[in-house]
């Protein structure tokens, strides 16, 4: 996987760029790369992306290019086009390791499980371990079982055939083959010790009704993402949603986050035409559709897209996916994440350090503390140590050992006012 890594880095990363964005790049790590100034001058392009295998074994230093090409002018597509190739790599190990598992499962229940006359493969056996010398016993048994039911007359089963009393937590696993009596017993008897487990309905005794434990359904702790076009529709409830703000310098281009739910999932919504915060009310139902999947969000760019639901059908969406679509991660639980999801929530500010066009700070919770980036019209939010900060779609990196949440283009912030306390 490093191999595809290094490949992603060497051709797309360091080919994709000029040489003098390439002397700015081995400039910029050469701390972390150990270049002293020969080093920079007559290192290439494969020997730098060599270097970079070695330094950063875990994905061979692409997280380290991403984040310098956000910051140089001109690079922003091709930190996007990295993260995206970074993605597809991912999946591609991923879909490598399912492939193998799939297969050894099989061949587990192929090899482990004796052959049965019922259907087992929809609903799976607890505390089965019959071995494959059994399996002969079994079939026996349920032929012992047919030949009652086709030889023994229905007046002397019912006064030689005793059938056992059966409790429900018994009958949903197991049902044990009758004992019948030498006077009655057909051709074919029960061997010793064998019982028939989830028989087929011929087989089961009367009156005896099998339960079945309805299945827990687990509720995500992150939001869900698409990539690509999507069609749709999808409908979903409306959870929460920003007011609008505007992304760029010359406040000509606005926005605003929104989170929307169905009954099993969460997702974070961006919302490019401010027209439809209408429609983008708490608990309102909506239908969206020709959206764009990206980076773990969507996005959607027309009024078209976006069209509420009359069939005064409430969407029943489960107490604890409300608690967690809204929830603010710890700090702790970000060191473990992946690199490059993006995070919101509201934190407590514990120190500031001003620099240049930068502004440091240091948020913390119960359970530790982590660095805030923030650049460009954010500056100019006045947040100081003691104030809650509420953070949108700040995007969560490492910068050399350090791991940090920064603001992007799309991210927003605010200072929580005296005495509100924002939902956790």
């Amino acid at each position: 996987m490093v191999n595809e890594y290094k490949k992603i880095v060497l051709l797309v990363g360091l080919m994709g760029i000029s040489d003098d964005d390439f002397k700015m790049v081995k400039s910029l790590l050469s701390k972390e790369l150990k270049l002293n100034r020969k080093m920079q001058d007559d290192y290439d392009r494969i020997k730098i992306a060599d270097l970079m295998e070695d330094k950063f074994p875990k994905d061979a230093g692409m997280d380290q290019l991403i984040d310098l090409y956000k910051e140089m002018p001109g690079l922003g597509d091709l930190a996007n086009k990295l993260k995206k190739e970074k993605a597809k790599a991912k999946r591609k190990q991923i879909e490598r390791r399912r492939i193998p598992t799939r297969g050894c499962k099989q061949d587990e229940a192929n090899t482990s499980q004796p052959m049965s006359t019922t259907n087992e493969d929809s609903e799976p056996e607890l505390g089965r371990s019959t071995s494959n010398s059994q399996a002969p016993q079994l079939s026996l048994a349920t032929a012992s079982i047919r030949d009652q039911a086709t030889q023994v007359s229905p007046v002397t089963a019912s006064s030689s055939v005793q059938v056992p009393e059966v409790s429900p937590l018994t009958a949903s696993n197991s049902v044990q083959v009758p004992e019948v009596s030498p006077a009655t017993s057909p051709r074919h008897t029960q061997p010793p010790g064998v019982s028939l487990t989830k028989a087929s309905s011929s087989a089961q005794a009367p009156g005896v009704s099998r339960t079945t434990k309805p299945r827990l359904k687990t509720v995500p702790k992150q939001p869900s993402e698409e990539e690509g076009h999507h069609q749709g529709p999808k409908k979903v409830m409306v959870l929460k949603a920003t007011e609008p703000f505007t992304y760029d310098n010359r406040g000509e281009r606005w926005m605003f986050h929104a989170t929307v739910a169905t009954e099993t999932e969460f997702f974070r919504v961006k919302v490019f035409d401010i027209d439809l915060k209408e429609k983008f009310i708490p608990n309102n139902v909506i239908t969206i559709s020709d959206y764009v999947g990206r980076n773990g969000f969507i996005n959607i760019h027309s009024a078209s897209s976006v069209s509420e639901v009359n069939d005064n059908q409430l969407m029943n969406i489960p107490t604890t996916l409300r608690q967690r679509a809204n929830a603010t991660p710890k700090i702790n639980d970000l060191y473990s994440q992946r690199r490059g999801i993006f995070v919101n929530g509201v934190f407590m500010v514990s120190k500031k350090n001003e620099r240049e066009d930068f502004i440091y700070y240091e948020i913390q919770d119960n359970t530790g503390v982590m660095e805030v980036v923030v650049y460009g019209r954010l500056t100019s939010v006045d947040c100081n140590p003691g104030d809650k900060l509420r953070l949108w779609c700040f995007e969560l990196t490492s910068n050399e050992d350090r791991v940090q949440l920064r603001s992007t283009r799309h991210s927003n912030m605010k200072v929580c006012a005296l005495g509100e306390h924002p939902p956790s």
